[in-house]
C-alpha cells in the first residue's frame, strides 16, 4: 500500500505540504523511486524542490489566498516534470481544483494534457481508485460535474479518499478562458483551494497593452480592463472569482515576467529556481563547454530576399553528413535501446516563413535522393570523391565521440539505410495545425519548420540543428526559445552539432552570461524566501540584445555598465549573527597572508585612517577564501554581490592565474587597524562609505578612497567600521571591477 502522510498545518501563515501517494506514485512512475520506497538523488531533488514550491502557495486549510509566484527553469530542462509533480503534491494536500494553462495552440495543449494524463496515470485507473477528473477546455456542459465533485469534498459523510481533484487543462485563448470563468462562477468555490499553473507564462499571458497605457499617461494602478490585452484580461477575470488561489508562472525565459511593473497583477511575489538534472546540457555546454559542437554558417550561405540562394548550401550538406553518420552509429550501437535515446532527429529551422520551409524541404529531398543514388550506383571514382567529404565530417565527429564505430563500419550499408529510411517532414501550421510527430514510428527524423517549433515543442533525440536564421530584433526570450537543441543530451552530447551564423553564435554566448546572472541575482530571493518586490530590476545584458518585447513593459529600461565601477556593500550589519562570522572570516583570510601586505605609499600628512596596507594576491584565493566566505544578506547587496562573484568565477575559468589588489583601509597592521565611524541613513544603509579627498592649497594629501584601486585589476577594499549608535567592528567591502572583466547591464529606469 502506498504511504499516506497526514497533512500538517501551521499557524502564522506557515504550512508544510505532506507527501502522499499521488506524489510517491508519480516519482516511482518516472523512475525516481524504487520499489523499496527509496528516492534516487535526482528524485530527492525533484521532491524537495516541489515541496518548496507548494509551500510558497496557499495553505489549503485557509479560506482565502491570493499568491503569484514564478518558477524558472532552463530551456528543455524539465519544467513539465516539475509542474506535474507539483500537481500531484497539491492533490495530496487536498487542493480541489488545478488549472493548467497549457499553451496557445492545440498541439501544445494536447502535449501538456497527454503528459499530465500519462504521469498521473489518469487513464489507467478504475473509478474506485481514481483521484482525478480531467476536463479540457470546459464548457457549460461540465458545470454540474464540477459542482458535484466539489460537493463531495464538503460532504463530511463522503470518504475523503474517494474525492477527486478537478484537473483542468485550458488553452490560452480568449473564448476558452471566458468559458472556464463562466463555468466556475456558477459553482460554490468557497472551500475550493485552487492552483493555476501557467505553462510558458511569458507567452500571451502578460499585458501587451502596458506600454500603450504608459504612453497614454495612465498610472499602473489605474489601468482598466479596456486597456489590457485579451488573454491577460481573461486570466485576471478568472483569478477574481477564486477566493483561494495561487497563480504559478512556469517559464525558462522570465525576462518579461520579472520586468513588468510591480503594480501589475501578474508581477510575481515569490520565486523558485529549478535545478536541472545531471544529464542536462544547456547554453554552458554548447557555448562555454570543452567540446567543439557549434559550427558557423558562412554569411554567403544565408539567403536574403535580395539575394536568395540558388541551391542547397555546403553547410547544410555538412550538417546532414553529421546527422546521417550519427544515425548510422546509433543503429550499429543500438543506442535506441538506451534510456532517453529512443530517437535521433535533425531540425532545420530556416526562418518563420513557410516559403523558406518549402525550399529547404525540397533541397533536403533532392540531397537525399542524390546521395542514395551515389552510394548505390555511383561510379567508383565519383563515389570515392563523394566519400572524402564524409571522411572529413567523421574526423570531426570522432573528436567528440569516444566510442564512435570505425568509418568503414559507418560508410557502408548502415549509411545507406540512415539516408534512405529517415523521414523528412515539414512542421508548421500551413495545413491548419501543427502536425503531430509519431516518434515511435521511426528511429531517425528530419524536421523542417519555424515558429511552430520555437516554444514548447519537444524534438525527441535532437542531435543536429541547422538554423540559418538571424537574431532579428535581438530579443533574448525569443532567441532563447529557439534553442530546442538544449536538453538532457549528456549521454550522446558528442553527436550533437548546432549550425548558426556568427552573430547568432555571439548572441547565444551573451545570453548564457545573462541567464546565469539572473539566476545568481535571484538565488537568495529563492533561498531566503524574500518578496520579489525587493529585487532591484537589474541584470547583465550585452548591448547587442534586447531584454523582451516592449509592449508588456510599463517602465522604461536604461543601459548601464558593470565595467569600471565600484560595488559597495551598503548594509553589512543586516544580520546580527553574520557580523561576528564575517569578522572572523576576514581575519582568518588576512592572518594567513598578512606577510604579503605592504604599506601603501602616500603623503606624510595623511591621517591614520588614510594610511592603508595593500597586497597583490591570486584572485582565485580572494574569491574562494574571502568573497565566498563573507556573507551579506541585505536584498540589494546580496543581488549585486552574488552577481559579481559569479562574474569573477566565470573570468577565472578563462584566466586562472589572474591576480587582484587588496587594500586594508586604515590599517598599519592587523592589530593596528583604525576603525572608521559611519552613520546610517533612514533605510539603515551606510552613509558615505568612501572617505573624500584631502588637500591644501599646495598639494593633494589624500586622493580619496574612490581612487584607492588599480584601474586594470579587480581591487578589493576591506573596511572595518563602527556604526554610530549600533554596531562596532563591522567588516565591509568595496570592490572595483575593471573594464575588461565587467559586463553591460540593463535596469528599470
Amino acid at each position: 500500500m502506498a504511504e499516506i502522510i497526514e497533512i500538517q498545518h501551521h499557524g502564522q501563515g506557515e504550512w508544510t505540504p505532506s507527501v502522499g501517494e499521488e506524489t510517491l506514485d508519480l516519482l516511482t512512475e518516472k523512475g525516481f523511486r524504487d520499489k523499496q520506497g527509496n528516492n534516487s538523488v535526482a528524485g530527492e531533488q525533484v521532491l524537495s524542490e516541489t515541496i518548496r514550491i507548494l509551500k510558497a502557495c496557499g495553505d489549503p486549510s485557509k479560506s482565502t489566498n491570493a499568491e503569484t509566484g514564478i518558477v524558472i527553469g532552463y530551456v528543455q530542462s524539465g519544467k513539465t516534470l516539475s509542474f506535474t509533480t507539483v500537481t500531484a503534491l497539491a492533490r495530496d494536500n487536498e487542493y480541489r481544483i488545478i488549472i493548467v494553462l497549457g499553451g496557445v495552440s492545440i498541439p501544445l495543449l494536447s502535449q501538456s494534457t497527454k503528459r499530465l494524463t500519462d504521469d498521473l496515470r489518469i487513464n489507467e485507473r478504475y473509478s474506485f481508485e481514481q483521484k482525478w477528473t480531467l476536463l479540457t477546455n470546459p464548457t457549460r456542459k461540465d458545470e454540474s460535474s464540477i459542482a458535484n465533485l466539489l460537493n463531495q469534498w464538503q460532504d463530511e459523510t463522503y470518504p475523503k479518499d474517494r474525492c477527486k481533484t478537478i484537473l483542468i487543462t485550458v488553452m490560452k485563448h480568449g473564448s476558452h478562458l471566458k468559458n472556464l470563468r463562466e463555468v466556475l462562477s456558477r459553482v460554490n468555490l468557497s472551500h475550493a483551494p485552487t492552483l493555476i499553473i501557467d505553462d510558458e507564462s511569458d507567452q500571451a499571458s502578460l499585458n501587451n497593452g502596458a506600454r500603450s497605457s504608459r504612453r497614454d499617461g495612465i498610472e499602473p494602478e489605474d489601468i482598466m480592463e479596456g486597456n489590457t490585452s485579451m488573454i491577460y484580461r481573461r486570466i485576471n477575470q478568472l483569478r477574481n472569482i477564486l477566493p483561494h488561489f495561487t497563480y504559478l508562472q512556469y517559464t525558462a525565459t522570465p525576462q518579461a515576467n520579472l520586468f513588468i511593473n510591480l503594480m501589475d497583477r501578474l508581477s510575481p511575489n515569490f520565486i523558485r529556481l529549478l535545478t536541472p538534472g545531471s544529464d542536462y546540457t544547456g547554453g554552458i555546454a554548447f557555448f562555454r563547454g570543452e567540446l567543439d559542437l557549434v559550427r558557423e554558417i558562412p554569411v554567403s550561405e544565408i539567403g536574403t530576399v535580395q539575394q536568395p540562394l540558388e541551391g542547397p548550401p555546403e553547410s547544410l550538406q555538412e550538417a546532414l553528413r553529421f546527422f546521417y553518420l550519427g544515425v548510422a552509429a546509433g543503429n550499429i550501437t543500438k543506442s535506441y535501446k538506451k534510456p532517453g535515446q529512443k530517437n535521433r532527429s535533425m531540425l532545420v529551422h530556416p526562418s518563420r516563413l513557410q516559403g523558406d520551409h518549402t525550399t529547404y524541404l525540397a533541397w533536403l529531398n533532392t540531397i537525399k535522393n542524390s546521395w542514395q543514388r551515389m552510394l548505390k550506383k555511383g561510379e567508383p571514382e565519383e563515389k570515392e570523391a563523394f566519400m572524402k567529404a564524409f571522411e572529413s565530417t567523421y574526423a570531426h565527429l570522432a573528436s567528440t565521440v569516444e566510442d564512435l564505430p570505425s568509418f568503414s563500419e559507418l560508410s557502408g550499408v548502415q549509411l545507406i539505410h540512415a539516408i534512405e529510411y529517415t523521414p523528412i517532414k515539414e512542421v508548421n501550421s500551413r495545413l491548419g495545425s501543427t502536425p503531430q510527430i509519431k516518434w515511435q514510428d521511426d528511429y531517425a527524423w528530419i524536421l523542417v519548420g519555424g515558429q511552430s517549433m520555437d516554444r514548447g515543442f519537444t524534438v525527441e533525440g535532437l542531435t543536429v540543428t541547422y538554423m540559418p536564421r538571424n537574431i532579428g530584433m535581438g530579443t533574448v526570450d525569443t532567441i532563447l526559445q529557439r534553442a530546442r537543441f538544449y536538453g538532457y543530451k549528456k549521454p550522446y552530447l558528442g553527436y550533437c552539432r548546432v549550425f548558426l551564423d556568427e552573430v547568432t553564435i555571439d548572441a547565444y554566448g551573451h545570453i548564457v552570461d545573462h541567464e546565469e546572472d539572473i539566476r545568481n541575482r535571484l538565488a537568495e530571493f529563492d533561498k531566503q524566501e524574500i518578496h520579489l518586490d525587493r529585487w532591484n530590476r537589474e541584470v547583465v545584458l550585452n548591448s547587442m540584445l534586447r531584454l523582451t518585447r516592449s509592449s508588456v513593459l510599463y517602465d522604461d529600461l536604461q543601459r548601464d555598465d558593470q565595467r569600471n565601477r565600484w560595488l559597495r556593500i551598503s548594509v553589512p550589519h543586516d544580520a546580527d549573527e553574520l557580523i561576528a562570522e564575517n569578522r572572523a572570516a576576514v581575519k582568518e583570510f588576512l592572518s594567513q597572508r598578512i606577510f604579503a601586505f605592504k604599506p601603501l605609499e602616500g603623503h606624510i600628512e595623511r591621517t591614520t585612517d588614510q594610511i592603508h596596507l595593500h597586497a597583490e594576491l591570486p584572485l582565485k584565493d580572494c574569491l574562494g577564501q574571502l568573497l565566498n566566505k563573507v556573507k551579506y544578506t541585505y536584498f540589494k547587496d546580496s543581488s549585486y554581490y552574488s552577481s559579481l562573484r559569479a562574474l569573477l568565477q566565470d573570468h577565472l575559468e578563462k584566466h586562472p592565474e589572474e591576480t587582484c589588489q587588496v587594500y586594508l583601509m586604515g590599517a598599519r597592521s592587523l592589530e593596528d587597524w583604525t576603525r572608521r565611524t559611519r552613520g546610517l541613513s533612514a533605510k539603515g544603509e551606510i552613509k558615505n562609505l568612501f572617505q573624500g579627498s584631502n588637500s591644501n592649497a599646495r598639494v593633494m594629501i589624500y586622493p580619496g578612497d574612490e581612487r584607492i584601486k588599480n584601474n586594470a585589476q579587480i581591487s578589493i577594499q576591506i573596511h572595518m567600521l563602527d556604526l554610530r549608535d549600533s554596531f562596532d567592528e563591522v567588516p565591509t567591502l568595496a570592490i572595483w571591477t575593471p573594464g575588461h572583466i565587467g559586463k553591460s547591464l540593463i535596469r528599470t529606469a
